[in-house]
């Protein structure tokens, strides 16, 4: 199971904002043993909306994972984009439209805002792709959006950061067939008193004869003359018992340990 992931926002593009979300998702799946293959940051432009969705529904990708786009201004066209690049007309969908007044007067209920009308803008939050699941925004106003389109799973969420991740965690995750996912397990070592470039070759020797094995070195530096560096092992669960991974790290550890003063600590 494979998810590509869209960012769309000028404000991504510009440096004036820090794509949190990209990290969120690729945090969120990862935990859960999901594999993100490759991920798009885009501005709020039809031509590269429309462009970048085709690439990911033409590729390997199960689900593509898109965050930014769906509020109630005029630059907000993510549904739009998505509508016209899947022949999908945009529709007043009930069950969304019933979210918004229902979050708008609970507001007025908690005096957040005086009043609350059905405004064009508002209501523009409610159109959808025909044959859309909308997903509840419980932080937000604008509902997250899922489209089954071909064996594709089209997941459409809000770009502020905390509505992101409500509806991720709470309407996203739990969709997710974690059964057919070959899931992957990670242990992080701390490595010290060596360079990556002496490391380098006994990782490349370590996991030449071991399958589904996958290690990474994060450089952290230097400390009172010492090097650090972190590794990340990662392992294909269904590949590797919890007994064989155990030992696979103690194995690797003696590997590393060529010398007196290097130090590992998990």
């Amino acid at each position: 199971m494979k998810f590509e992931i869209i960012s769309i926002g000028n404000e991504l593009l510009s440096g004036r904002t820090l794509n949190s979300n990209l990290q969120t998702i690729c945090q969120k799946l990862t935990d859960i043993g999901c594999n993100v293959s490759r991920s798009y940051v885009i501005r709020d432009d039809p031509a590269e909306i429309s462009h970048t969705l085709n690439l990911c529904i033409s590729s390997d990708s199960d689900w593509i994972i898109i965050s930014g786009g769906l509020g109630p201004t005029f630059d907000d066209m993510t549904l739009s984009c998505i509508s016209s690049a899947l022949n999908l007309p945009l529709e007043i969908n009930d069950i969304a439209l019933e979210m918004i007044i229902a979050r708008y007067t609970d507001l007025v209920k908690k005096n957040i805002i005086e009043s609350f009308s059905l405004t064009d803008s508002r209501k523009k939050m409610s159109m959808l792709p025909k044959n859309s699941i909308p997903l509840k925004n419980n932080v937000g106003t604008a509902p997250g959006v899922l489209i089954k389109y071909e064996n594709k799973n089209i997941i459409c969420l809000p770009g502020v950061p905390k509505e992101m991740e409500s509806i991720l965690i709470n309407e996203v995750l739990p969709t997710i067939d974690t059964s057919k996912i070959n899931k992957i397990k990670s242990k992080v070592l701390y490595v010290a008193g060596i360079t990556e470039s002496e490391l380098a070759p006994i990782i490349n020797d370590f996991i030449s004869n071991r399958n589904n094995l996958y290690i990474k070195s994060h450089p952290k530096g230097i400390s009172n003359g010492v090097y650090h560096i972190e590794l990340v092992i990662s392992f294909q669960s269904n590949d590797f018992s919890d007994s064989l991974i155990n030992s696979t790290i103690k194995d690797l550890i003696t590997s590393i340990k060529i010398k007196t003063n290097i130090t590992v600590d998990e």
